[in-house]
């Protein structure tokens, strides 16, 4: 009776596990299993909540758990596109991967302290962390290899810029402003105006805004709907030329000047060409992926997520 039961724990035991851990999907020979899935779904949800700006919340979660499926199909593909890159070469050296933790290593008091860091990351255990990073690597080579090669003739450029909406753009703002904490410190600021010194040379002298201080409080020119409200509300109301009286947002007062109004039209093609390059190659290394990976067998079972 020991020897049979001993016999039934055993054969039973991998089913058990596969219930546990079901193959959710099968790309070419290898096997993608629901907890590798719930790590870089994990890993996925994070992220997007970070760029949202959004809390890790119960609720939020229940909204994202309908990209489960279409994520999947990506995961999946992305370890077809794995498979090619392994094939192809690209999978990094275990030194050059190594290199790369001991220089995350380096950025922590103790091994225990990055491990608290990688687990509040979502990653497990730094031996996760050496495959993610092996993974990205090798995907990072493979792309980089096809998109050094990607030429993009100046024609697609010109359509892709006529044809985006995102390259046209309203009437254009172009304003400086000066950043004081207090209303006394905006009427000072005021006064130096009024005795005619030039509104740059104030804003380099007085202005608590960093990124335009030593530009002259140079905000170049922006459309509609780019600044706070109370901001936004005095700006249109000048006419080029004039100088508003204090304004009050949540950074503290502004003495905003506007110095011209561009009409309604498309931003230069030069401005944005590097932009259009990135577009243009984003979408034909999107092509020649899927074209890499189409000989590779991919079976999906989104029921078992």
């Amino acid at each position: 009776m020991r020897a049979l039961f001993l016999a039934l724990s055993l054969t039973l035991a991998p089913l058990a596990l596969a219930q546990e851990d079901p193959v959710v999907a099968q790309v070419g020979a290898e096997t993608l299993r629901k907890s590798q899935f719930e790590l870089r779904f994990g890993l996925f949800v994070r992220s997007a909540l970070r760029q949202l700006g959004l809390p890790d919340s119960e609720e939020i979660r229940s909204l994202l758990a309908q990209y489960r499926a279409p994520y999947l199909e990506s995961l999946a593909e992305e370890r077809a596109l794995l498979q090619v890159a392994r094939r192809q070469g690209f999978w990094p050296l275990p030194d050059s991967v190594e290199a790369r933790v001991e220089e995350l290593k380096g950025a922590f008091s103790s091994e225990e302290a990055l491990e608290g860091a990688l687990k509040e990351a979502g990653v497990p255990d730094l031996a996760a962390y050496r495959t993610l990073l092996a993974e990205a690597l090798a995907l990072e080579a493979l792309e980089g290899h096809y998109r050094e090669r990607l030429r993009v003739v100046p024609a697609a450029l010109k359509a892709l810029w006529l044809l985006s909406p995102e390259y046209r753009h309203g009437a254009l703002y172009c304003a400086r402003h000066v950043l004081l904490p207090t209303l006394e410190a905006a009427k000072e600021a005021m006064g130096r105006l009024g005795r005619g010194e030039a509104f740059p040379e104030v804003a380099q002298a007085l202005s608590q805004d960093p990124g335009s201080k030593e530009s002259g409080g140079e905000l170049g020119c922006a459309p509609e709907g780019t600044y706070t409200p109370a901001f936004e509300r005095a700006l249109l109301a000048l006419k080029p030329g004039e100088v508003s009286p204090p304004v009050r947002t949540e950074y503290g007062f502004h003495l905003i000047l506007l110095e011209r109004v561009l009409p309604p039209g498309r931003y230069p093609l030069e401005e944005v060409a590097a932009d259009l390059e990135a577009r243009v190659k984003d979408l034909a290394w999107e092509r020649l992926a899927k074209a890499l990976i189409r000989k590779v067998p991919i079976q999906l079972f989104p029921e078992r997520l």
